[in-house]
């Protein structure tokens, strides 16, 4: 129940007009016009006040073009912070005044509904013909510390097509120090600590430095400040023994890196390519067509696991 879970809802609703506009794959596209998904159910196993979307992108499955988003009131009911939620951070708070507005009755002749469920837990996937034909819950109940417990009451839900959409969890690297509890690396603006004191010359960004949290746009001013801190620190990093030329230890490494000339190509390639398609910009798909629109600049790698 998170900003994973409303973009796959959102993809899985979105028509032809709206996702030919995007610079999606061909494939993809053909794929994702072609079916015929009707009814979505996004499920989580707590309740509207635990859950991580972020209110803005929440609120975006309501514009969705011929698309009913319904909330179930009895489920809803079963949280204690949903019909009384002053009381829950600004973020969650907006989220489960979105989520009210959305447990009237929708309309019946739209051609999508999102069906967002709440306190059921996947228990199984239920075969049908080779393939998946349902999904059993377990119907779950407050815990009265945040968290969850199981009923024993089982529910069953038809789906033709499962996705996962459960957060991800930094893992431990050797050499540096990890917090456990957080999945993070420890850290002062980006600067790795260890033991409470920075480890020269040693940065880190993105969700193994936050958590994964936020939007793509939370990566800019992450990266920013992470990026700062090393600027601040390049007249002492600059008195160690660093290579002139990096990409020339990359060539002595095996590594044949794509350089700037090669990345230009492929842009001038996926435009050529959405071009013909009568679409704006089309990602190529896979490694091979990318390195092979690489090479019309210059040399690259000739195999896959070398970029």
């Amino acid at each position: 129940m998170g900003n994973v879970a409303v973009d796959v809802a959102r993809m899985l609703a979105r028509g032809a007009a709206e996702l030919s506009r995007t610079d999606m794959p061909q494939a993809a596209l053909a794929s994702l016009t072609s079916g015929r998904v009707r009814d979505i159910h996004m499920v989580g196993r707590r309740g509207p006040s635990q859950a991580r979307f972020t209110t803005k992108e929440l609120r975006e499955l309501g514009t969705l073009p011929d698309t009913a988003v319904t909330v179930d009131p009895a489920e809803a009911a079963l949280d204690p912070a949903f019909e009384e939620p002053s009381a829950l951070p600004g973020t969650q708070r907006r989220n489960v005044e979105v989520l009210r507005g959305w447990t009237a009755p929708p309309p019946d002749d739209a051609g999508h509904r999102i069906r967002l469920r709440f306190f059921l837990r996947p228990v199984e996937l239920l075969a049908e013909g080779g393939r998946v034909g349902a999904v059993r819950f377990e119907r779950t109940e407050p815990d009265g510390r945040g968290g969850v417990r199981g009923t024993g009451r089982y529910e069953e839900i038809e789906a033709q097509l499962v996705l996962r959409s459960v957060g991800y969890r930094g893992v431990p690297l050797d050499g540096l120090p990890f917090d456990a509890g957080s999945g993070t690396v420890p850290h002062l603006a980006g600067r790795v600590l260890s033991g409470g004191a920075v480890v020269p010359g040693v940065y880190v960004a993105g969700w193994i430095k936050r958590g994964p949290t936020g939007v793509i746009g939370t990566n800019r001013p992450c990266a920013k400040e992470t990026v700062g801190s090393l600027l601040e620190d390049a007249a002492v990093l600059g008195r160690r023994e660093l290579p002139g030329d990096p990409l020339a230890v990359l060539r002595a490494e095996g590594l044949r890196p794509v350089e700037w000339e090669g990345w230009r190509a492929i842009e001038r390639a996926e435009a050529e390519l959405g071009a013909a398609l009568g679409r704006g910009v089309v990602k190529l798909p896979d490694w091979e067509s990318l390195l092979a629109a690489a090479r019309t600049a210059g040399p690259v790698p000739e195999a896959p696991g070398a970029s």
